[in-house]
Order: C-alpha cells, then sequence, then structure tokens
C-alpha cells in the first residue's frame, strides 16, 4: 500500500483553500448558512429543565438537529472533493444540488458517525468493566491504591481507546474521497486503503487542525471575557475549569448569532481543508495522478 505524503497533503489542503477559496465558499456557504441555522435552532429550543421529560425532548432535538446537520455537510462533501480532485463541478454545485451521491454521501456519513459512537461507549465499557473488577469505585469515591489490578485495568483502557481512535481514523479520513471517486466507495474502502498510515493522517490532521482549534479557542475565549469582565480570571481560579465552561454555554448562548455567524466561516475554512486532504491522500495511495499541488 502507497504512503501519504505528509508534507504534501498538508501543503495541497491549504493552498487549495486559499486559491479555491472563490469556488470553496461557493460550494459550502449554503450549507454553511443552514448547518448554523439548525444549530441555532437546536440552541434555541433546548430546555433547561433538568425534568425528565425536558431530558427526554433535549434529546430527540439534539438527535434530529445531528442528521440534519449530516445531510447538509454531505452536499458540501461532494462538491468541494469533486473539486479537489479536479473533477468538474458545474453550476449546480453551487445551488445545494441533491442527488444519488449526495444521497450516498449522507447514508455512509451517518454509519461512520453511528460507528464512531458505537466504538467510543464499548472503549468506555471496556474502561468501567476492567476498573471495576479491579476494585475502582466508578463513582471515583475513596482512594485508588496503586496495584498490578489499576495497571492492567489502565493498560485495557488504553487499548479500547486506542484500537477505537485507530479505527475512527482509518474509517473517516478517506471516505470523503471514495465515496466520490468510486461506486463501491465507503467505510470498509477508507480502512482498507488507510492500512499503514495511521499515523500520517494523524499528523495531516494535527496540521489542519491546529488552526481552526485556535481560532474556535480565541472566539470562545472572546465571548466569555466579553460576558464575564473583571471576572473571567477570579471563576478559572475560584471555581474551576468546568464552571467556567458552564460560563462559557450561557457566554454563547447571550450572543448566539455572532457565534453562529463565526460557525458559518469555520464550516467553509473547514470543509476546504479537509475534503482537500482527503483528495490529495486517496490519489496517493491509490496511485491515481495527483493533483497540482498549487491547484488553480
Amino acid at each position: 500500500m502507497n504512503k501519504i505524503p505528509v508534507g504534501k497533503t498538508v501543503a495541497f489542503a491549504y493552498n487549495f483553500l486559499f486559491t479555491r477559496i472563490g469556488t470553496v465558499a461557493g460550494v459550502a456557504a449554503l450549507p454553511a448558512v443552514l448547518a448554523s441555522a439548525v444549530d441555532y435552532l437546536v440552541r434555541s429550543y433546548t430546555s433547561t429543565d433538568e425534568t425528565e421529560a425536558a431530558g427526554g425532548a433535549n434529546l430527540l432535538i439534539w438527535l434530529l438537529g445531528t442528521v440534519t446537520t449530516i445531510f447538509i455537510s454531505s452536499v458540501a462533501t461532494v462538491g468541494i472533493t469533486r473539486s479537489a480532485l479536479g473533477l468538474p463541478l458545474g453550476s449546480g454545485a453551487y445551488y445545494f444540488p441533491v442527488g444519488t451521491l449526495e444521497l450516498r454521501m449522507f447514508v455512509t456519513k451517518l454509519r461512520f458517525w453511528l460507528g464512531v459512537a458505537v466504538l467510543l461507549i464499548l472503549a468506555s465499557l471496556v474502561a468501567s468493566v476492567t476498573f471495576m473488577l479491579a476494585g475502582v469505585p466508578i463513582d471515583g469515591a475513596g482512594t485508588v491504591e496503586p496495584s498490578a489490578a489499576t495497571l492492567l485495568a489502565g493498560l485495557a483502557t488504553w487499548a479500547a481507546f486506542g484500537f477505537a481512535i485507530v479505527t475512527i481514523m482509518r474509517m473517516g479520513f478517506l471516505l470523503s474521497a471514495t465515496v466520490v471517486s468510486e461506486e463501491s466507495g465507503g467505510l470498509r474502502r477508507s480502512h482498507d486503503l488507510s492500512r499503514g498510515n495511521f499515523w500520517r493522517m494523524f499528523a495531516v490532521v494535527l496540521a489542519l487542525a491546529a488552526p481552526i482549534l485556535v481560532l474556535v479557542s480565541v472566539a470562545g475565549a472572546v465571548i466569555l471575557r466579553a460576558a464575564l469582565g473583571p471576572d473571567y480570571a477570579r471563576v478559572l481560579e475560584q471555581e474551576g475549569m468546568l464552571e467556567l465552561m458552564r460560563r462559557g454555554e450561557d457566554a454563547v448562548a447571550q450572543n448566539l448569532l455572532l457565534w453562529e455567524a463565526f460557525n458559518t466561516a469555520i464550516f467553509i475554512l473547514a470543509s476546504g481543508l479537509i475534503y482537500g486532504a482527503s483528495a490529495y491522500a486517496y490519489r496517493a495511495v491509490t496511485g491515481k495522478p495527483l493533483p497540482d499541488t498549487n491547484p488553480r
């Protein structure tokens, strides 16, 4: 199996985003706005009541919003991936097209996220069971004495979550390109093509995610500082990070339109980077002609 060239893949993703920003924005702008609108509605209609009925309603709203967002993002995924692969788009790509390919992308991405949830739940169950067998209270009460049993439980937990992360990366990194390029492309094909490339994919994702995470962190800090003012440092020092995060959710709720406008921009930027990298890496591992690292 061919190896993913880390440097060239990262370079192509950034060059694709900035040199084809008009195409990326044209394809992803409407999906980005729609996805932000869905998030706005979900946040607006989620109840703060702590009753079981409210909790069930919140879960249903969240699930409907998540599935809708996955569908919306699938349309952008197809258009941007086609552009990154050098395939023709046509004018319809800029008007939220919903055809067979977009629906297949939606079903595949839905299966991917269900797989992610199952893998993480199974890893959590392994961790809970192994630590319970080692005599560690699940509620965290009491003092845990180091022992061979707790060491084995820790190793089992690391192995379970490590397996989950590796599998998620292998299923997801090449997913968009395989679905667009191959009629039978999907989770299994993406997983098979990525064999022996986990650390290379991890390095690419890290290089692409770092600036996005910085932007999100800065935006969150700005909103939080604006909401708390001089109390920001006091809350962090005296009440801890969890309370600061709760205050952050409240601050976002008070500045929801501004936050969703920021989300729209992040959606567009992240789509160009992620799907651009997936397209280049796909051609590298399949031996197909690589797209120009300076796309025009």
